[in-house]
């Protein structure tokens, strides 16, 4: 297999999932002071759809899971580099067969290699950082370092695989995403600087990426499509931050109110699994 190459990756596809009547019961790590509201959550998910749909040529939706629900976080049930697709283990029991149906529609996408986590490995989407360059994955209460060791062998070299603690939050992504390939945003707490000081420890990454820290966590995870950055809608200083990274390199940014699937541990990638045919 050949060097993956996506510094500069156009999505051509993404995958979103219907939000459940029965999102109300998703997994929280804190019960919310103030309860979902259901109508307003689906509203929001509407709209993040309604933005990708205007940005990406080939959007498909999976239909809607009751029995989970936690499946409108698609981003979860698997990664996608390239051409090849890896299928989660996911890490909460609970949530274990939200893949069955985002298998069959990334093979029917046109996908064909396509691998799965097995046990003892566990996996969550949302621990999967894929820089352009890098895999980077958080060990996290989700992720464990048998994933990593089998994300190795299965991409065998044709990217690096990094492994990094998560010491507090759902996800590494809780607390980092991609600006660009080489311009990573982290929130500015203290797992977003024990994540930054993990890669400044590892000198294949340390040299590679420019770290810049915006001050509310929930809008360090950004969501980048081409010329367009999508951050988290009410966050001011951050958006300020963002703001002028976004003048500085001919950005556009969009700010999208997700206040509703915040409050079930909810990130703008956890939405959508983006990828390139």
């Amino acid at each position: 297999m050949g060097q993956i190459d996506s510094v500069n990756q156009i999505h051509t596809h993404c995958l979103v999932r219907g939000l459940p009547i029965s999102f109300e019961s998703s997994l929280k790590e804190r019960i919310p002071i103030i309860p979902i509201n259901l109508k307003l959550a689906k509203k929001q998910h509407e709209a993040y759809i309604d933005i990708l749909n205007s940005l990406i040529p080939n959007l498909i939706k999976v239909e809607e899971d009751e029995m989970h629900p936690d499946s409108c976080f698609i981003e979860d049930t698997a990664i996608i580099v390239g051409d090849i697709a890896v299928i989660s283990l996911l890490g909460a029991i609970q949530r274990r067969g939200e893949e069955v149906l985002v298998r069959e529609a990334i093979q029917k996408a046109g996908i064909q290699r396509i691998y799965g986590i097995k046990h003892p490995g566990i996996l969550d989407g949302g621990d999967v950082l894929f820089t352009g360059k890098d895999l980077l994955v958080g060990l996290s209460k989700r992720t464990n370092y048998e994933a990593v060791l089998q994300l190795r062998d299965i991409f065998n070299g044709s990217l690096k695989v990094f492994s990094i603690p998560v010491i507090e939050g759902l996800h590494l992504k809780s607390v980092i995403s991609t600006f660009d390939s080489r311009i990573l945003i982290l929130g500015a707490c203290q797992a977003g600087a024990y994540i930054a000081d993990e890669i400044q420890k590892q000198s294949e990454l340390k040299d590679n990426y420019s770290l810049i820290f915006v001050p509310d966590p929930v809008a360090s995870n950004v969501l980048r499509i081409g010329t367009t950055l999508i951050m988290q809608e009410g966050f001011p200083m951050s958006e300020k931050v963002l703001q002028d990274l976004c003048d500085e390199r001919g950005v556009k940014l969009i700010k999208l109110n997700m206040s509703e699937l915040i409050k079930a541990d909810g990130a703008l990638t956890c939405c959508s699994i983006l990828f390139q045919i």
